[in-house]
């Protein structure tokens, strides 16, 4: 387990993939400062949050469902590239097996502006039309 480890993380820096997407504690943080800073949400996006996606249409000034079209995988700094998702499925794999069956099912791309691994289906405040970013 330990040679599996470091193949890895030897696999991870040939790549030059971003440290969060290695480093669980260092996502955590960073993903924090999107919630704390822009709001990142909401907490369960498989249950309606009605006063969350209206502080977003108000912040917006647009209706509350035209708030809730806009979502991570549609913002330009949302980046699922091919080269980044390996990087998430390497550092996911470190820790489980199942690492590209979560990232489908998250819908896992990587945040560029606040650096950390983004579920497509939240949002924030930073949010940018006309992503993501891809091949």
């Amino acid at each position: 387990m330990k040679n599996h480890k470091l193949l890895i993380k030897a696999n991870a820096a040939f790549l030059g993939c971003p440290e969060p997407t290695q480093n669980v504690k260092l996502n955590l943080e960073n993903r924090q400062k999107c919630i704390d800073t822009a709001n990142y949400g909401p907490a369960n996006p498989d249950i309606e949050d009605e006063t969350y996606w209206q502080k977003k249409a108000n912040q917006f000034k647009t209706s509350v469902d035209i708030a809730k079209t806009m979502r991570c995988s549609n913002c330009s700094a949302f980046i699922k590239k091919e080269e980044m998702l390996n990087c998430i499925q390497l550092g996911l794999a470190s820790e489980m097996e199942d690492a590209k069956d979560i990232i489908n099912l998250a819908d896992l791309g990587y945040c560029e502006l606040y650096d950390f691994k983004c579920a497509g289906s939240r949002t924030c405040d930073a949010w940018i039309l006309g992503g993501p970013l891809e091949d």
